[in-house]
């Protein structure tokens, strides 16, 4: 059936038509975010916060960077306490949004160990140039610390020593999508349909490819994952990050001790691919509403999809990394002293209390086990020495 509100918009045509007429869901997911021209991300249209089309943690204001730096000094200690030798230690954040994360992180970091200002630098990696204009404007005002924007590529050829961060990106990587009906595999695809001189999306089942073949074997044999899952209805949906894998390999090369840390939708693999979930993870965001419908308003929306924890830990696992642990953004943020912000609130005077409010409310949004508080935290190791043990202050019991 023809959803009549799909309609594609004409650039979007041109590239289907350069195409045959018919592209992956993969390839329709990457045009809409990321074509230098028209995507959502790199014409610099997302707008995050509060007014925006959706919140991330950083933009409720800069608690949550507070908590996070505490983590990350801890990181940075253990670099420079340890035997490595670096000239500097680089705070590398992986898609940065609006530059608030770096910005605060960097505030903060000042406030909880200044010392360690001078002996860091702030490193971008942003790959839309509309987004990276307004970094800038965020960033550039930053004192007293040495900043740069860079990509993957030169910091392959000139890895550093520290800690990486990647804030709700991986979920925004573009998706195949698997489709399972009368016992075949498919690829989900689209294609152009014409009706009274207007084009319109529609899912159409390919062939599935190698890679996405060698996907279901690998996840069977190392997950104990069975595809499809048992009583699935008719037709039974789900998705690969298939650029993971290959993210892992890069970041592995770019940093030659140190720590990264995940922070994204995610969940374990029994409940991603539940008989339940007959549709996937795949989810659009405009103006603070989540939709399942993700071919409508195609460049003028985000669509993200979960992680699968266990997925994710191995792709790092078999690309050098370490796994330091994982655990929900709430138990995370507790453990980092979240108790003593809200408790700290308490003794603010009366002329503060609007102010006061508000902040509380956005701390409690930022554990919130129905919203920002289920993102998981999945931190990893990288070393070139045996003897360096990072510290996982995150990973204890909240403190009172």
């Amino acid at each position: 059936m023809i959803d009549p509100t799909a309609r594609c918009p004409k650039w979007l045509i041109d590239r289907m038509i350069e195409s045959g007429g018919s592209i992956s869901f993969y390839r329709y997911m990457d045009l809409v975010l990321n074509d230098p021209k028209n995507g959502f991300y790199s014409t610099g249209r997302l707008n995050i916060g509060k007014d925006g089309d959706f919140c991330t943690s950083p933009s409720l204001g800069n608690d949550f960077a507070s908590l996070l730096a505490i983590q990350i000094v801890d990181w940075l200690l253990d670099l420079e306490t340890s035997e490595i030798e670096s000239e500097r230690f680089s705070l590398v954040e992986i898609g940065p949004g609006e530059g608030t994360l770096s910005r605060d992180l960097i505030m903060a970091i000042h406030e909880i160990a200044p010392a360690l200002i001078s002996k860091i630098e702030l490193v971008l990696v942003e790959l839309n140039l509309g987004m990276r204009k307004r970094q800038e404007k965020v960033v550039n005002n930053l004192l007293g610390i040495n900043y740069r924007w860079s990509n993957i590529e030169d910091l392959i050829s000139r890895p550093v020593t520290g800690v990486v961060i990647a804030n709700e990106v991986l979920d925004a990587f573009p998706v195949e999508r698997l489709v399972f009906s009368d016992n075949n595999v498919f690829r989900q695809g689209l294609s152009l349909k014409k009706i009274n001189d207007e084009y319109l999306l529609e899912f159409v089942d390919l062939k599935p490819t190698y890679k996405i073949m060698k996907f279901l074997e690998d996840a069977s044999s190392l997950l104990k994952i069975e595809f499809p899952p048992k009583d699935i209805c008719n037709r039974w949906v789900t998705e690969w990050h298939c650029d993971i894998p290959s993210w892992f390999e890069n970041l592995s090369k770019i940093l030659l001790n140190g720590s990264l840390l995940v922070v994204d939708y995610a969940m374990e693999s029994k409940r991603y691919y539940s008989a339940m979930r007959n549709d996937g993870t795949l989810i659009a965001y405009k103006n603070q509403e989540a939709k399942s419908n993700v071919l409508h308003d195609a460049g003028l929306c985000d669509l993200t999809a979960h992680l699968c924890i266990e997925s994710t830990v191995n792709y790092a696992l078999s690309n050098g990394w370490k796994f330091i642990g994982e655990t929900r953004q709430g138990q995370a943020l507790l453990a980092l002293g979240l108790s003593k912000f809200l408790y700290s609130l308490q003794n603010k005077n009366s002329n503060d209390l609007s102010a006061a409010l508000n902040q509380r409310e956005s701390l409690l949004r930022l554990v919130d086990p129905m919203g920002l508080g289920e993102f998981r935290w999945l931190a990893f190791q990288k070393e070139n020495n045996d003897d360096l043990i990072l510290s996982s202050r995150f990973l204890e019991e909240p403190i009172n």
